[in-house]
């Protein structure tokens, strides 16, 4: 029977599954010829098999991370009390949730945007591999992020901490390479790694501590200048794969301001026998700046769905109501729940229908993680008992959650929902397919979008959600440029109270954390990374989750 989900990727059975060693070796045409193989390759696997670039898991393992959701703890909340607004933060990080994504294989064809209307040429990741147009700019990429490892991928630098490279017995870096070419450097388990020159800029050494000339060390990296590298390539201890990335080993660079950049050069050392599958996938989600569709944790909206229905006395499922469907998260949060729950949700993204099928993606997620965790049948137990189903349930409609409302077969939900709760578009940001029924094509500039979808999409689920209940909104403004965002959290708070909804507050949701960046700099940042949190000392990029009761 035909799968509807990814697995495991056939990278090892790629023709362009080199190792770095290899990619070292090529020179320019080769690695060109190299860069259009792997894209073709990996086109394929995604148009042919349904197969996105990721490492994937097999069928068991997916299994395994959803059976495991059901009896998860979701012990991630914490008290926050960094602003008024605050009803505290959630910080769910769990791996097993992420299975979810095997379903919906078109989650990095999404565009994620960053301009002030619907018509920006942001590309998504699929995009860069698939353009003709963009193969220039490919190999371009690849060279920068693989060849040149920009990413620390596959090397390290050589410094002068033992514990980061055993081999190192002290000498300074010329004299270092001069005993690695003597075969005194690499030897036993150390035997198959080797060294690669790499160029950088005096000043972006800097960040890494004070420069010691006599050292031949920035901190603790240690750095030979243009000459040195010249005299040991001149006196045959460099070979031309340890300075393939190099070109013409400039000292400096006049720049047209006048400024000029000194150069320095680093010994780095790598693994000789290391593919560059999979940490070159990596580079797909990076190196193209083209920033990847990212789930609703199916945890986090298990653990909303349970404490937003606390106070309801349950005799019949709670009806939950999800007016952008998404990637499956929260439909799988809904199955998963120890309650009885009635999942309705809705998404007229079509890449999430199965034709063939006549189902949704959602429908097929879902009846998956019902036969594989919930209604299992006992062995040797089948033919004698009739089983009686311990899942949750669902309904998935198609139409788009601002027109929903005119379709007669949700209409009986009018006044049944016991919580709603969805993230929607951020208006043109995510752009999950290019159809015409996407709310960014259908409503092209921002009012339009807020009064006509963003304003009866509120509408619908205050009207249809009961009294004495809550409605859970997760969105974020976004930037447009430098000092300017649509403000799509205050919109939707505001439309909410108009509608009648009484704010509780926000739940922050932990995202990334925000590495050198401080919360007493705030005020100097710019709006798009406005949302950051303080927890246990570390600083976190948060989403909020808007917080509404209707009485």
């Amino acid at each position: 029977m035909k799968k509807y989900f990814y697995e495991k990727s056939k990278f090892s059975e790629f023709k362009s599954n080199k190792t770095y060693h290899e990619l070292l070796s090529m020179n320019q045409e080769e690695f060109t010829d190299w860069a259009k193989l792997m894209r073709k390759e990996i086109i394929h696997q995604w148009d042919i098999d349904g197969q996105p670039p990721v490492m994937g898991k097999n069928e068991e393992q997916i299994k395994t991370g959803l059976s495991k959701l059901r009896e998860f703890p979701c012990e991630f909340f914490s008290d926050d009390d960094s602003d008024e607004e605050s009803l505290g933060v959630i910080k769910n990080f769990n791996k097993h949730q992420t299975v979810v994504n095997h379903f919906f294989p078109t989650m990095l064809k999404t565009r994620i945007t960053n301009g002030s209307t619907a018509d920006d040429k942001d590309l998504s990741i699929y995009e860069h591999f698939s353009q003709d147009d963009k193969l220039e700019n490919f190999v371009k990429v690849m060279n920068r992020a693989v060849k040149r490892d920009s990413m620390y991928a596959w090397c390290r630098s050589l410094t002068n901490k033992p514990e980061e490279n055993e081999f190192w017995n002290g000498q300074n870096p010329v004299q270092f390479i001069k005993d690695a070419h003597a075969g005194k450097v690499f030897t036993g388990k150390w035997e198959e790694y080797d060294i690669l020159l790499h160029k950088t800029k005096h000043d972006n050494l800097k960040r890494y501590g004070t420069p010691d000339e006599d050292e031949r060390t920035y901190g603790n990296i240690f750095y030979l200048e243009s000459q040195e590298i010249k005299e040991l390539l001149q006196d045959g201890y460099l070979n031309n794969t340890q300075i393939s990335n190099l070109g013409d080993i400039p000292d400096t660079e006049v720049l047209k301001s006048g400024k000029v950049n000194k150069f320095v050069y680093n010994v780095r050392w790598y693994d000789k026998t290391e593919g560059v599958f999979p940490k070159i996938v990596q580079s797909f989600r990076l190196g193209f700046g083209a920033q990847p569709a990212v789930n609703f944790p199916a945890l986090t909206a298990k653990w909303l769905y349970e404490k937003y229905t606390d106070h309801i006395k349950q005799d019949d499922p709670f009806t939950i109501y999800d007016s952008s469907s998404g990637w499956g998260g929260r439909i799988i949060g809904a199955m998963s729940a120890k309650k009885k729950i009635h999942y309705v949700g809705t998404d007229p993204n079509p890449d999430n229908f199965i034709d063939e099928l006549d189902t949704s993606r959602y429908e097929y997620v879902a009846d998956f993680y019902n036969k594989t965790c919930i209604d299992k049948e006992p062995e040797g137990f089948g033919n004698f008992f009739e089983s009686v189903s311990e899942a949750n349930t669902y309904e998935l409609f198609r139409d788009g959650s601002e027109v929903i409302h005119e379709n007669p077969r949700f209409q009986k939900y009018d006044g049944k929902l016991d919580l709603s709760f969805t993230s929607p578009p951020y208006f043109n940001r995510e752009q999950y397919s290019q159809d015409d029924n996407q709310s960014f094509r259908k409503f092209g500039e921002y009012n339009d979008w807020k009064e006509n979808f963003l304003r009866p999409t509120l509408t619908t689920i205050y009207n249809y959600t009961k009294d004495d209940r809550y409605i859970l909104w997760n969105i974020a403004s976004i930037k447009i440029d430098k000092n300017n965002y649509f403000d799509l959290e205050e919109d939707s708070v505001r439309i909410l109270k108009e509608l009648g909804a009484d704010y509780k507050g926000k739940l922050k949701m932990l995202m990334t954390q925000m590495v050198g960046i401080s919360l007493n700099k705030r005020s100097g940042m710019s709006s798009s990374i406005k949302n950051i949190v303080n927890v246990d000392g570390k600083d976190f990029k948060y989403e909020p989750i808007f917080v509404f009761h209707k009485k």
